[in-house]
């Protein structure tokens, strides 16, 4: 395929729109539908000049597509991708994958027996400042992870909790926003294999809770932890730090720290610290290194890779047996905070 492909969005919701005008903007693809049972989103569709369908399934039916990207609630994801699966159509389909572990594994078996592929929206990954710290690691630089830590601490406001949903047990920032700090954490360092963690509701008082703190041991042996709040008044999270979103002010500082034998590594601002003279030692003073890169926004490097996915150039940089073990480690540091218990995966 040499002309531009045929993509859909389902979900014209903020993730929704955010996609539709990505597609849009990109020379290799064309917009051709969107669907979404919502009424008002009819307008969606007809500012970006392309059908709109109530029911997706019609959609999928009468419209010849290269490629559909899911942004439905998250208990849709899997109903959705499994029609367009069946299909034969490839699929972007937003994270989390699933609410349901038993369904979302039902379904990765089912993709990969039918051969279409499906590539989850971790958009983390393709950030290029992710990209080249993975690099980094892997080049040895570091020398041996002993410990990392994973801060998101930032201030949701009050206006946030007026959506009851959000105060009730199960929409906490655990659940909610580590999703994709614990992707990227499994991307960079490994697979956890224990874990434990405490949570607390003191500053706001909901049910579902404000803060928690995690511990977890790596099969490699490299020791980490994870600090969040949503209700720190802090810029020390991915959002104020990396600027992916331009409705979060940017400030300076870092969110991720990699700590090795040899050197150790922060992000977003890659800086990479090292004693003089190449020997660690710590009368010695430090070296630090910026790592440059070459920009660019994660999620239109998302599309871009989800076209080549299409066009049978790439594998799926996200696969649902991915995004499924990056469900087990948040589920893991669920049940070890709110029961203070060991979690061993």
């Amino acid at each position: 395929m040499t002309e531009q492909l045929r993509l859909a969005v389902i979900g014209a919701g903020a993730m929704g729109r955010d996609h539709i005008r990505y597609i849009q903007d990109d020379a290799d693809a064309r917009l051709v539908a969107i669907a979404d049972p919502v009424p008002a989103t009819e307008q969606v569709a007809k500012d970006a000049g392309v059908p709109w369908f109530a029911d997706y399934k019609e959609m999928l039916e009468c419209t010849a597509l290269d490629g559909v990207v899911i942004a439905s609630p998250n208990h849709l994801h899997v109903p959705m991708a499994r029609e367009t699966v069946k299909r034969g159509i490839p699929t972007l389909v937003e994270k989390p994958i699933s609410d349901d572990l038993d369904d979302a594994r039902a379904f990765a078996d089912e993709a990969r027996a039918s051969g279409v592929p499906v590539l989850v929206g971790q958009h983390r990954r393709h950030n290029p400042k992710v990209r080249r710290a993975k690099e980094i690691i892997e080049s040895g630089a570091l020398g041996t992870i002993v410990t990392v830590a994973i801060l998101y601490n930032l201030y949701k406001p009050d206006t946030y909790y007026d959506i009851p949903w959000r105060r009730q047990k199960g929409a906490g920032p655990i659940l909610v926003n580590m999703v994709h700090d614990v992707d990227l954490m499994r991307y960079l360092i490994g697979e956890p294999v224990e874990i434990q963690g405490m949570s607390a509701n003191s500053a706001r008082g909901f049910e579902v809770e404000d803060s928690a703190v995690a511990t977890v041991r790596f099969a490699n042996g490299t020791l980490g932890t994870i600090t969040l709040s949503d209700s720190a008044a802090s810029p020390w999270n991915w959002e104020s730090t990396a600027r992916e979103n331009p409705f979060f002010a940017p400030y300076d500082t870092d969110a991720y720290y990699i700590m090795g034998t040899k050197a150790s590594l922060s992000l977003p601002r890659l800086h990479l610290f090292s004693h003089a003279g190449g020997v660690s030692d710590w009368t010695k003073p430090f070296v630090c290194e910026v790592q440059g890169v070459r920009e660019g926004l994660p999620h239109r490097l998302q599309l871009k890779h989800f076209e080549r996915v299409i066009r049978a150039e790439e594998e799926p940089l996200v696969t649902p047996e991915d995004a499924i073990k990056t469900l087990e480690v948040l589920n893991a540091v669920k049940q070890a905070a709110d029961g203070g218990e060991l979690v061993r995966l």
